[in-house]
């Protein structure tokens, strides 16, 4: 474990994300990745204190979050994987953190509340959201929830010109790009370490 400071950027949008385009068997797949949770963006450098290894980030005074996937099925046949951040509470951070590299993470269930708002839907009802693991090879994936607006996100099927017009520049490589999902997905099965800097997008 190490303990690092987050510097995050001015702009959240751009410094924020990172973004790739995949062909694949089912169609094209999207990915567009959110570095941080937005509440880091609304506190003074100076007075965050963080401690982040791979999909693991906690924030003292504020919470424990988890990198997850919420997976978004578009109307042209292909998919948005947003990697996004689940806050969640300290029992199911640590049932995470001891599960992650060893076969019982295929068994792994948390819950919490989705911890950045996402275009074009904006910032999602505060409402416990459950996420499991599909594939052992890939970080939780949003998978229920009681509430209807997040409910329907999950399981609808979206305007593809909709739900990808806020990423334009993202997608285009500006101002870089993420890896690709399963890169990404499998670099944070594996607890690869990353710096936590809101300066560039980053994939984990």
């Amino acid at each position: 474990m190490t303990d690092s400071r987050v510097k995050p950027s001015d702009e959240k949008v751009g410094g924020q994300l990172g973004g790739d385009q995949q062909g694949g068997d089912g169609g094209r797949s999207v990915a567009i990745t959110f570095t941080h949770p937005d509440v880091i963006f609304d506190i003074h450098p100076e007075l965050l204190d963080t401690w982040a290894e791979g999909p693991f980030l906690a924030i003292k005074t504020i919470g424990f979050f988890l990198r997850v996937a919420l997976q978004v099925r578009l109307d042209d046949g292909s998919r948005v994987d947003f990697g996004t951040w689940l806050e969640v509470d300290d029992e199911d951070f640590r049932t995470a953190w001891q599960t992650w590299n060893v076969p019982e993470y295929a068994d792994l269930v948390v819950h919490g509340y989705v911890a950045n708002s996402i275009a074009p839907w904006g910032q999602l009802p505060h409402v416990l959201v459950e996420a499991v693991v599909r594939d052992v090879d890939d970080i939780p994936v949003l998978a229920s929830c009681p509430d209807l607006r997040v409910a329907e996100i999950i399981d609808g099927v979206w305007p593809a010109d909709q739900v990808l017009a806020p990423y334009g520049d993202v997608l285009r490589g500006e101002p870089g790009e993420a890896q690709s999902p399963s890169r990404r997905r499998n670099a944070a099965k594996r607890g690869k370490r990353k710096s936590v800097s809101g300066a560039e997008p980053e994939a984990i």
